[in-house]
């Protein structure tokens, strides 16, 4: 049997494929609250990357969440398309002079995309999915956030660390 040039490429181009994208890391502030008080609060700048380039059907990020200290909590993790600080619902986190973060009510914009399990730990792993992530991969750019009970007091940094994109791509 005997494929044609034509029939071939139709077939390959019909084809649904993986690939493996590393993302930056990510570092969020969270100030000294003892919890999110129902707010997602996400990093003043967004996750950015050059974009795939293919038609993203999928994605799924893998990595580790790293605290400043050892916590026993689990947060939920939140992915974003806009941009918090064009987002009446986000409230600016800031000292005197520079915002650091913005505390956003959950809205139509935000989708909860996976959560973290801290048990006496800094870090955590990571398994990421959802339709926001899967879009903000697609256009190289994202926001990724946290809502939490039982922060420190004092204060905390986040860390989204070693970050991988497993994409399904295609037609």
């Amino acid at each position: 049997m005997r494929f044609s040039l034509l029939a071939l490429t139709s077939l390959l181009a019909a084809c649904t494929f993986s690939l493996t994208l590393p993302l930056p890391d990510q570092t969020l502030n969270v100030p000294a609250v003892m919890d999110t008080q129902g707010h997602v609060l996400y990093p003043k700048d967004p996750l950015a990357f050059p974009p795939p380039g293919e038609v993203v059907k999928a994605v799924r990020v893998e990595g580790t969440l790293e605290a400043s200290e050892p916590l026993t909590l689990t947060l939920e993790l939140y992915a974003r398309l806009k941009d918090p600080a064009d987002d009446p619902s986000c409230l600016a986190l800031s000292d005197f002079t520079t915002t650091y973060a913005y505390a956003c009510s959950i809205g139509p914009d935000d989708a909860k995309v996976g959560e973290a399990r801290f048990t006496l730990s800094q870090s955590a792993p990571l398994q990421l999915s959802g339709t926001k992530l899967t879009q903000g991969v697609q256009q190289g750019k994202f926001w990724l956030g946290a809502l939490g009970q039982g922060l420190p007091a004092g204060g905390l940094t986040l860390t989204f660390k070693n970050l991988k994109a497993t994409l399904t791509v295609g037609p």
